[in-house]
């Protein structure tokens, strides 16, 4: 055959991609270990199993040159799937230590509700207790105590002691808060939990969870306006007031909330990204993860989109441009093996160029032509002739010197991982012969090398 267009995937550029892919995963287990750190309650056997297979993907990708391509191509399949597993057990545990956190909050403040119960109580029927009275009225006010229990506890058999001249109101609440499951249930006696939505119980919740969740994902997140807000509230009369107050804290905390949702999720993608690039430890990049960086740093919503799409089109061209000299290093190291001269930077002059012409000292007088644009798995090798005046019988000859050459390459490259195929294929004999006359050597070996430096790759 005289010319032929060919597909090839090589396996250098999936290497590539497997280096990137593992280089975000190490990123995110840095974040997982910090999220398990803080929830504190994973079960141990199955951190141990995830710590494992990360160190074991690890070790498999010290020396990916000795793995075969069916069990290198198994592994790579295998990294975006633990990437997803490590993702979704992050927001497990982070959705654990919110409904923990909030639930914490729930029984704080109704326990605040049952001190100011008891306080009143006290404050009605049995003034000379001041000392109980003082207690009662800054767990009131402070929130939960180390002496809380025991001190509910104390005031409760106190109030016990004058059953007989409570109110029948004041005895059916003192019931409730004797209960052994008052202290643990939420709805424990005013305000009973129900289907409405607009309760001031629900409504006491959903603040709860709001500042639950920001706690959690964002801790950085200064809601100490908002916690006080929210006490202010579990201390208020709950009448349309209350109602007004209550409603303007939810929406402020549901605005404040998903913008935290959504800076969380992009400082994660973008600290995955930023990774990623690392991996290509390209000169072209320096620059540019320094400023991704800084926006990661700085927490700004607005710029950390824009900086998400900067680091996706980066790493787009980092694919390509490493996945186009993947496959030219490959095809002219194979076809260095059959006896061509192959330089060292002849394979960046053909990314750059577009096109590189090879020699064969057993055939003087002929080379062949390689060709392809740097972003397509395509090219052309075609069989050219290097002088006008030349033994134009001799052509045939070459072109189907070159068929065999050419199935002895696919295999060469097979050897090493790499697969080649045939688009479209011109027999011997099917056109003339192109000529190509090549510029002084030296100064083309010149260029080839300055553009090899420049795009370090």
């Amino acid at each position: 055959m005289s010319s032929c267009v060919h597909t090839i995937r090589a396996r250098q550029e999936d290497i590539t991609e497997y280096q990137r892919s593992m280089a975000c995963l190490t990123r995110l287990m840095d974040q997982w270990q910090s999220v398990n750190q803080q929830y504190g309650q994973s079960e141990p056997l199955k951190v141990e199993q995830i710590l494992q297979r990360y160190q074991e993907m690890l070790q498999y990708g010290r020396n990916l040159g000795r793995h075969s391509a069916n069990a290198f191509a198994g592994l790579t399949e295998q990294v975006p799937g633990m990437i997803d597993f490590v993702r979704q057990d992050i927001q497990q545990m982070q959705e654990a230590m919110i409904e923990a956190h909030a639930q914490a909050r729930q029984s704080q403040r109704r326990q605040q509700e049952n001190a100011a119960v008891l306080l009143n109580v006290l404050q009605q029927r049995m003034p000379e207790q001041q000392e109980v009275i003082h207690q009662l009225s800054e767990l009131v006010e402070k929130g939960d105590t180390a002496e809380a229990t025991q001190l509910m506890h104390r005031a409760m058999q106190l109030i016990g002691q004058q059953t007989t001249t409570l109110t029948e109101q004041q005895q059916v609440l003192l019931q409730k808060l004797q209960q052994p499951e008052s202290a643990s249930t939420p709805s424990m006696w005013s305000a009973e939990s129900d289907d409405n939505t607009h309760s001031p119980d629900r409504r006491l919740q959903r603040i709860d969870r709001h500042i639950a969740e920001l706690a959690v994902l964002d801790p950085q997140q200064d809601i100490a306006a908002f916690i006080q807000r929210a006490a202010a509230l579990s201390l208020m009369p709950q009448d349309r007031q209350w109602d007004t107050l209550s409603d303007s804290l939810i929406l402020d905390l549901a605005q404040v909330t998903r913008t935290a949702k959504a800076l969380v999720e992009q400082q994660q993608e973008l600290s995955l990204l930023i990774a990623g690039l690392s991996s290509f430890e390209s000169s072209e990049t320096v620059e540019l993860i320094e400023q991704l960086s800084q926006v990661l740093a700085s927490r700004q919503l607005p710029l950390m989109s824009e900086a998400i799409a900067q680091a996706k089109a980066a790493t787009q061209q980092q694919q390509q441009q490493m996945a186009a000299l993947a496959r030219r290093e490959a095809v002219l190291e194979g076809l260095a093996k059959l006896g061509y001269e192959v330089h060292e930077q002849m394979a960046g002059s053909w990314l750059n160029q577009g096109k590189v012409v090879i020699r064969k000292p057993a055939t003087p007088g002929y080379g062949l032509e390689l060709g392809g644009a740097s972003e397509s798995e395509r090219f052309q090798i075609r069989a050219v002739a290097l002088a006008e005046q030349r033994d134009v019988s001799r052509d045939t000859d070459i072109e189907s010197l070159w068929c065999s050459e050419h199935q002895a390459l696919q295999r060469i490259l097979a050897e090493s991982g790499n697969e080649l195929t045939i688009d479209r294929a011109l027999p011997a004999g099917a056109t003339p012969l192109k000529v190509v006359v090549q510029a002084d050597e030296s100064a083309s070996m010149q260029t080839s090398v300055r553009h090899g430096r420049e795009r370090k790759l």
